[in-house]
């Protein structure tokens, strides 16, 4: 983003519709074959069956896109870093030194920051996982290798803190602040005593799951994935060895972890892989390790796939946003949360993208290339970031 130089405050919010609201089948998978096998819980994909590669237009998995332009006041500057959608708000992740801020979700109006950056009390440097609840009136922080969950409420206010009963290494976690319980789930690391637990808001223990084959050699070039709707929390421990390993729901009343989705290499050499999930399909990807320095390795070579949960059918696959003219989304698997796909866009980056979508030569009907028009030339150098966000069909 450029150097500010105005301080007007304007909102813009634009949809674009080209889907029925509701569950359909992604089309292009139609054709594929099928590439997994259901038993009770578990979903299993033979990774030799994966071959061809389809593209899937976002249409195909969300409702309408709404592009929200956010506040350009000084104090609402963000940058390019993770979103957290609710019913009414949007919270963009901190970053070095920027505090977690809160905005409107239909104008993009600025609210108010939500804590501090720092690392006095109740401040945070970097966070790892964080939940909005405005039911209750609360947002939640959790800081890396933290032993609390950060609490305020929606102007910013802090409140008392949740302690956690054990460290959390990269954690990731899901708040029912009716119940007053947490769940927990983190880098299940050598030694340490859960890769899960449920604990209640004061930090009382409930229920446990060791590591067992989970664990880890500490590393924290790892990560932790989480996939938290109303009644699930479902997990994947990202490991850059690979080994085999699930995605995992962890069921709170029996203290169980139930495997949901795996991948199976057959003879094939198991490379670096992940798990993803969204309400009606697995996805994932496939790459290859690069070693760049003693300590350092990278990732090339990556594919990501698709896997639909009752037709089993599969594929890799490309994701295009047609909302916008097929401009293919980088990294799709991780672009999507629980309930949402959601891009936090520099102004720069999206006025290019869409001058290059309006000279690509490709057929657009009047309607969108209009839109598309309207919305290049009202962009401006001096222009907060801009949110992309779509409810994902159920």
């Amino acid at each position: 983003m450029k150097q500010r130089i105005l301080k007007t405050t304007i909102c813009l919010c634009l949809m674009f519709a080209c889907a029925i609201s509701g569950y359909s089948q992604i089309k292009s998978l139609a054709k594929s074959k099928q590439v997994a096998k259901k038993t009770n819980d578990l979903t299993v994909c033979d990774r030799t069956l994966l071959s061809e590669t389809v593209t899937i237009p976002l249409s195909d998995l969300t409702e309408e896109l709404q592009i929200i332009k956010l506040d350009d006041a000084d104090a609402a500057l963000v940058k390019e870093t993770e979103v957290e959608i609710s019913d009414n708000y949007i919270l963009i992740k901190g970053d070095r030194e920027i505090p977690y801020k809160l905005f409107d979700k239909k104008t993009g109006k600025f609210l108010n920051n939500i804590g501090s950056f720092g690392q006095g009390p109740n401040e945070y440097q970097n966070v790892y996982d964080q939940q909005i609840d405005e039911v209750n009136n609360r947002i939640y922080l959790l800081p890396w290798q933290a032993k609390k969950i950060l609490v305020y409420d929606l102007k910013g206010k802090v409140l008392d803190p949740i302690p956690l009963c054990n460290q959390a290494p990269k954690g990731k976690f899901k708040v029912n602040t009716k119940a007053a319980t947490v769940i927990v789930s983190v880098l299940p690391f050598t030694g340490v005593p859960a890769v899960v637990w449920q604990q209640t808001t004061d930090g009382q223990l409930l229920k446990s799951i060791a590591p067992g084959h989970i664990a880890l050699t500490p590393d924290f070039s790892n990560e932790v994935y989480a996939f938290k709707t109303d009644n699930n929390y479902d997990f994947h421990i990202f490991s850059f060895v690979p080994r085999v390993d699930s995605l995992y729901r962890y069921n709170p009343i029996q203290n169980k972890l139930i495997p949901l989705f795996t991948l199976d290499f057959k003879n094939r050499e198991r490379t670096i892989h992940n798990y993803s999930e969204l309400p009606n399909y697995y996805m994932g990807d496939l790459a290859e390790p690069k070693k760049i320095s003693k300590n350092r390795t990278i990732t090339q070579n990556q594919r990501d796939y698709i896997i639909d949960k009752k037709t089993l059918k599969g594929s890799f696959f490309k994701l295009e946003n047609d909302f916008l003219g097929n401009v293919e989304i980088t990294y799709p698997t991780y672009r999507f949360s629980s309930e949402y796909y959601v891009r936090n866009v520099d102004p720069g980056n999206l006025k290019d993208e869409l001058e290059k979508t309006l000279n690509s030569g490709q057929k657009l009907t009047p309607e969108l290339r209009a839109k598309l028009t309207k919305l290049k030339n009202s962009i401006t150098d001096n222009d907060n970031n801009y949110i992309l966000y779509a409810k994902l069909k159920k």
